[in-house]
């Protein structure tokens, strides 16, 4: 029987008309001074006046609560579309949130006795794409450990109007490497922390190494890609003046670390949206050199275009380049690779290279390998021959070959690096981070 029922059975009820009054309700502490007023309370008392302006804080909470319940967004999620969250009504006045089955919502919401209140019943199709592209950002960081590795509150969105999408480039490249380090990319159920990002121009912006293969579409200002270029997968933004690449990063829904350019996990959706943080704060140093591996006779290909995250600045726990890679060689024997790792480490850090130093070290691997010379050799060998006293940067078109012929030949042994050394470094860090949060 509905309240309303229940109120018109009451004013022709033989048996209640023998009831004494006053009556007090079983319900409240209201006495019924007649058999109209038990008539009219009877539907009154079981409801109360709906105050709808604080539902979706109410809602937002509850999601939470049962993504802490369920430690899994999607099972949540699923919950919530198999039932409905009802809020009920306790004898003391307070409010509590619950899920109710279908029926018993639409019996609830045709007037059956309860002291509840529906909240936005909906139908129940479990549709994946759609709650996953409706998950919130602050939800899904709590679902999960990893989001502690970032404060939520340090972060702002960026929108479509944001100035930063319009900062001329190479001006402001330096600066935006710095902003763009620590950003969040948001994809539904996903969440990608890049630790390392690099900052490139697009076409016409005064950038030798311009990409313009992730540029925003329509009206939009901004464009967040996973694209395959240069037989790589890579997360990118585009805007119309710069494009940033991210190089290292953690997913937060579940930790895995993605150490180098090549992201074959996150894969954003037209939906995406993008954080970074509020302040850059103190840390003035964590800028470098892109990886680059050609065009070393021009000056923005030492430009400091990059940024790390400072807790990663160092060459065990961040994507290996050109510059680092002597860091993993400096203690063995002098080899190949070990003499063209110090080549580019000299010419990085130093600024030149100096002929003599090249041929000593040369000559030191060659008498280790019993004077048998390898390819590297060979190619730093030739440098050699076409070098100054000192070369110093940028360099000359001739060294400048043998340059680009030798960061091709490192490349295997630096992604090898960044897959194994690097890899288990940042994962190292990443969990002292979390026990540092707790």
């Amino acid at each position: 029987m509905t309240r309303q029922g229940l109120s018109k059975h009451l004013k022709s009820c033989a048996e209640v008309s023998k009831v004494q009054f006053p009556l007090c309700c079983p319900y409240c502490d209201h006495e019924c001074q007649s058999l109209e007023d038990l008539s009219k309370h009877s539907s009154d008392c079981m409801s109360w006046e709906e105050d709808t302006s604080k539902d979706d804080e109410r809602l937002d909470d509850f999601e939470k609560q049962l993504i802490r319940v369920t430690r899994h967004p999607a099972t949540s999620l699923l919950v919530k579309r198999l039932f409905d969250p009802a809020e009920l009504r306790l004898p003391d006045g307070s409010t509590e949130m619950a899920l109710i089955m279908p029926s018993v919502s639409k019996r609830l919401r045709d007037g059956s006795k309860a002291q509840v209140r529906i909240h936005r019943p909906h139908e129940h199709i479990v549709d994946q794409a759609v709650a996953a592209a409706s998950t919130k950002l602050d939800v899904v960081l709590e679902s999960h450990s990893y989001g502690r590795l970032i404060n939520l509150e340090d972060y702002r969105s960026l929108d479509n109007k944001d100035p930063v999408w319009h900062l001329p480039f190479p001006d402001n490249g330096e600066c935006l490497a710095t902003m763009l380090e620590g950003l969040l990319l948001h994809s539904g159920e996903d969440i990608l922390l890049a630790l390392k990002v690099e900052v490139y121009g697009t076409v016409g912006y005064e950038d030798p190494h311009a990409q313009d293969v992730a540029r925003p579409e329509g009206t939009s200002s901004f464009r967040v890609v996973n694209m395959s270029h240069d037989n790589t997968q890579k997360i990118m933004i585009g805007t119309i003046k710069w494009c940033a690449l991210v190089t290292l990063a953690v997913m937060l829904t579940d930790g895995t670390v993605i150490v180098g350019p090549d992201n074959k996990i996150f894969q954003p959706k037209a939906t995406s949206s993008i954080w970074i943080k509020k302040d850059t704060g103190p840390f003035v140093y964590n800028t470098m050199p892109r990886q680059l591996r050609s065009k070393f006779l021009e000056s923005a290909t030492f430009a400091r275009y990059a940024a790390v995250h400072h807790l990663f600045n160092h060459h065990t726990s961040l994507p290996v380049t050109l510059k680092t890679l002597y860091g993993f060689k400096s203690n063995k024997a002098w080899s190949g690779i070990k003499v063209a790792a110090f080549v580019f480490h000299q010419l990085f850090s130093q600024k030149k290279i100096v002929k003599t130093e090249v041929i000593k070290h040369v000559n030191d691997a060659l008498e280790l390998r019993k004077g048998r010379s390898c390819e590297l050799l060979n190619i730093i060998q030739e440098m050699a021959g076409e070098m100054r006293e000192e070369e110093a940067i940028p360099v000359s078109k001739p060294v400048n070959k043998c340059l680009t012929d030798l960061a091709g030949k490192l490349s295997s042994d630096i992604t090898n690096l960044n897959h194994t050394e690097v890899l288990c470094a940042v994962e190292k860090k990443i969990k002292s981070m979390l026990l540092a949060s707790e």
